[in-house]
């Protein structure tokens, strides 16, 4: 049996979270579902990119399909940056999971994985009932990154049974080990941590008009740091300058000159796995901009009001952004019999996503991992949504065709495209490169890439809801400008 933990404290991490809780003796209380008995039972662990979308596509006239999941929602991370400052809003960014017909869903913790009974114990994530007048999860000191879950008794689990497992429990941020990030730092993986970076944003806003404030302590909490030059940081960095030079500057005109947005990363530039050419022309924006771009930088340690780095700099701030990567969660780490990968310590896959024991180096049969929590013996793979989204197709399609009769060994591997890369960098402007991509190949600067990144993520869109609402409220933003309402 495979034991799995998990701290008391979790932090808000995991791109997909099935997370992890203190191993105790359960009960054996079955999850209920309208299980047809001639149907195969699946179960999908998490209802990230990779989870979510195997669930949907997947045939359910051939599964009964379980999703387990602490989240009952799906989060499109390419609109994240987007909902940290108004330009869209949380629910445009999210979409049901109990809204996917014919799917049961499970909102608890994976706590044990029996192999041999072939049975996922599930404690549950929701908090025993409180008072309905309780403080909002701001009060919480959820803006720190971390959240505190009550205590459970092992008659609250249950029991999910399965005939085919998918692990897709995605990855945590990655902190480096770097003192003080998990305490002090915001992430931004999930649509709570987006929520939770406004609620800071709006709060050091109106915290600068305080008369009590020096005007050294008025400038330091509105210098805003973001930790890691990547897609992700370097797009929260072109939707906050957009904020402040559309919005601020209006709603807030006293302080809006001396905000100041900082971009630290350890490499010699931002957009690393870019063109170099598309590199420098970000680069160059960012400087007329004003946002100051800190290569080289490694950072030692982080407290509540600043950042500190190797060469003992000190950088003050009201909100800090750390966007540094992914790395295994607390549950891929404690499957102690499966095959990991030596660097990123992921569970190891053969080309058909299937895991492999770690101790007789064979197949684990009717178990899969696909997303982040998975490197491929075939080759390591980007840890991006594009790659989650792939293996999810191909899991849905190869699990349709094992119901068909076809033997596993004669499904196609799975083989990654590459199509491409986009990043918006703000004031009406993307880039797009497909240098490296498997199909056709080319570049694209400016506002037709911007239009390129809009039009494409629209499309992504998977419910006709939010295909409404994303248009309408980029269109909100633009007439009325950006919500400024802290609650």
């Amino acid at each position: 049996m495979l034991t799995i933990r998990r701290a008391v404290l979790r932090t808000p991490t995991l791109a997909s979270t099935t997370a992890l809780r203190a191993a105790t003796p359960l009960a054996t209380r079955s999850f209920s579902s309208s299980t047809v008995l001639d149907k195969e039972k699946l179960v999908i662990l998490g209802s990230g990119w990779a989870g979510y979308n195997t669930a949907r596509k997947v045939d359910k006239d051939h599964y009964d399909v379980t999703v387990v999941s602490p989240n009952n929602y799906f989060s499109f991370t390419p609109f994240l940056a987007s909902t940290c400052v108004g330009t869209l809003e949380f629910r445009a960014a999210t979409e049901a999971v109990r809204k996917l017909k014919h799917v049961n869903y499970a909102q608890g913790w994976a706590d044990k994985i029996d192999l041999s009974n072939k049975v996922v114990h599930v404690a549950p994530s929701l908090p025993p009932y409180e008072d309905p007048h309780q403080t909002s999860p701001h009060d919480k000191n959820y803006t720190s990154g971390a959240e505190i879950l009550p205590e459970y008794t092992p008659s609250d689990a249950y029991h999910v049974p399965y005939d085919k497992l998918i692990i897709a429990t995605g990855s945590r941020s990655q902190s480096f080990g770097t003192p003080g990030v998990m305490e002090n730092a915001n992430f931004l993986k999930d649509v709570r941590e987006a929520r939770a970076i406004r609620h800071r944003l709006l709060q050091c806003l109106e915290m600068a008009y305080e008369p009590s404030l020096s005007e050294q302590e008025r400038r330091d909490i509105l210098k805003f740091c973001i930790v890691g030059g990547g897609p992700t940081g370097v797009e929260f960095a072109a939707e906050l300058h957009d904020f402040v030079h559309e919005d601020v500057r209006k709603r807030f005109p006293d302080i809006a000159d001396k905000i100041e947005i900082r971009l630290f990363d350890v490499a010699p530039g931002i957009l690393m796995s870019f063109d170099v050419a598309l590199r420098e022309y970000a680069e160059k924006k960012y400087a007329r901009d004003g946002i100051k771009i800190m290569p080289n930088s490694k950072i030692s340690k982080v407290d509540r009001h600043a950042l500190y780095l190797d060469s003992g700099e000190r950088y003050p701030f009201g909100l800090l952004v750390w966007s540094t990567g992914v790395q295994a969660n607390e549950f891929v780490n404690s499957l102690q019999t499966l095959q990991k990968d030596d660097k990123t310590h992921s569970i190891t896959v053969n080309e058909h996503l299937q895991v492999i024991d770690k101790n007789s180096g064979t197949v684990v049969p009717n178990v899969w991992a696909t997303g982040d929590n998975c490197t491929p013996t075939t080759g390591r793979l980007p840890a991006t949504a594009q790659v989650a989204a792939q293996m999810a197709t191909y899991m849905s399609k190869s699990l349709n065709k094992l119901a068909q009769g076809t033997p596993v060994t004669d499904l196609a591997a799975f083989k990654w495209k590459n199509r491409g890369s986009m990043v918006f960098i703000g004031d009406e402007k993307a880039m797009v490169d497909r240098s490296g991509s498997s199909t056709f190949r080319g570049r694209v600067a400016g506002f037709m890439a911007w239009i390129m990144w809009r039009s494409y993520y629209m499309s992504l869109a998977l419910s006709p809801r939010n295909k409404i609402l994303v248009p309408v409220y980029w269109a909100l933003a633009w007439c009325f400008g950006r919500d400024i309402v802290n609650f």
